[in-house]
């Protein structure tokens, strides 16, 4: 306890009022500069000027005072031109002026301030730094992005309303979204690893099922598909869509099933655009289509004369998963039962019109 008696006895006997005024009033030097030449604590030397009533100046008046006289220590170099064609122009960031010119970042934004340049935001800074990447859309690539488009696949709006570079699709199905991948980065567009997740669905057998999830890298490419397929923020059928084979391909690998018949579920757009889809496949492949209205939206129904049209058109399936879709997938069962119960409709028209028959008989 001595000890630390006498230290604060001989800070109080060298930080007095006079040598404060003179070292920090008029000579100007900071606390930090004070603090190293008496190899004391900063903290140390804010008290005792507290304690004299000596006014403690901010960090922004320091930088300011940094020489007597006041003036701003490297205004002779850090002019408003230089960082006019140095930020400005040539859009070098806060950090690459502060390491040329071995100073601390906060003394640039200081000039820059004062000089009232405004100051870029991380993110602007960060996109001049790693511009964005585009690339080139061929009529193959077109038709393969928007047959996705016309599927499962989405380029969604960025939460905090930054253009939309993302190209994304979900699918229970890895194998299909590798597919995919490969397709694209033959086009050099990259995408990040395939995640996948655990669903619960009781409709399905084990209670649910694995979803996997790709998302391309960020290419500004995507913002001009953005702007036709999301005109008002709600996805639809650009009126310039083209119909060709692998355009179909991707659509039927993600939303269409043979049953009976082959159904395209086309459910997420409204009926206009889904017209306009029916009537562009009718005229491409000569065929007649049904429009079904179902609980959750229109479809598409391809009658079973047709299906094999539709899937010559398309090609064969590139992918093992969904080789199930180019056979009709009705039970042999469903179909027996389906000829028994079409047999007995036919039977008992027949009796009804012999009953009828007979009955008009009696009558003469």
């Amino acid at each position: 306890m001595k000890n630390i008696q006498n230290i604060r006895l001989c800070y109080k006997d060298f930080l007095t009022l006079d040598f404060l005024e003179k070292e920090y009033v008029q000579n100007r030097k900071s606390i930090s500069q004070l603090a190293r030449e008496l190899n004391i604590h900063e903290q140390t030397i804010t008290r005792y000027l507290r304690t004299n009533n000596i006014s403690v100046r901010s960090i922004l008046e320091q930088a300011k005072t940094s020489s007597k006289g006041g003036e701003y220590k490297y205004k002779h170099f850090l002019t408003k031109d230089f960082l006019e064609e140095n930020y400005l122009v040539k859009q070098k960031s806060i950090i690459d002026l502060a390491e040329e010119f071995k100073l601390d970042c906060g003394t640039i934004v200081r000039y820059l301030k004062m000089y009232n340049i405004q100051i870029r935001s991380c993110k602007e800074q960060i996109r001049i730094k790693y511009p964005t990447k585009t690339f080139l859309v061929t009529h193959e690539l077109n038709a393969f992005i928007e047959g996705l488009m016309l599927g499962d696949a989405s380029i969604p709006k960025r939460v905090d309303d930054s253009p939309s570079r993302y190209f994304t699709q979900g699918c229970k199905y890895k194998e299909y979204l590798e597919y995919i991948s490969k397709r694209l980065s033959e086009s050099n567009i990259s995408c990040s690893p395939i995640l996948s997740r655990w669903l619960d669905d009781a409709r399905c057998k084990n209670k649910g099922y694995h979803e996997s999830f790709l998302q391309t890298h960020s290419f500004g490419t995507f913002e001009e598909f953005r702007e036709r397929w999301y005109p008002n923020g709600k996805k639809i059928i650009p009126r310039d869509v083209v119909i060709t084979n692998d355009l179909l391909l991707q659509l039927y690998l993600c939303d269409g099933n043979y049953y009976r018949h082959i159904l395209l579920c086309t459910n997420g757009f409204s009926k206009e655009d889904v017209l306009f889809l029916k009537n562009l496949i009718e005229m491409e492949l000569q065929i007649v289509i049904r429009l079904i209205d179902g609980k959750d939206g229109f479809m598409l129904a391809i009658n079973k004369s047709d299906c094999n049209i539709f899937l010559d058109y398309i090609g064969p399936c590139p992918v093992k998963c969904y080789g199930y879709k180019w056979k009709d997938n009705e039970s042999q069962e469903a179909k027996i039962r389906k000829n028994i119960n079409a047999r007995i409709s036919y039977r008992r028209r027949q009796n009804e019109k012999r009953h009828n028959i007979c009955d008009s008989s009696s009558l003469f």
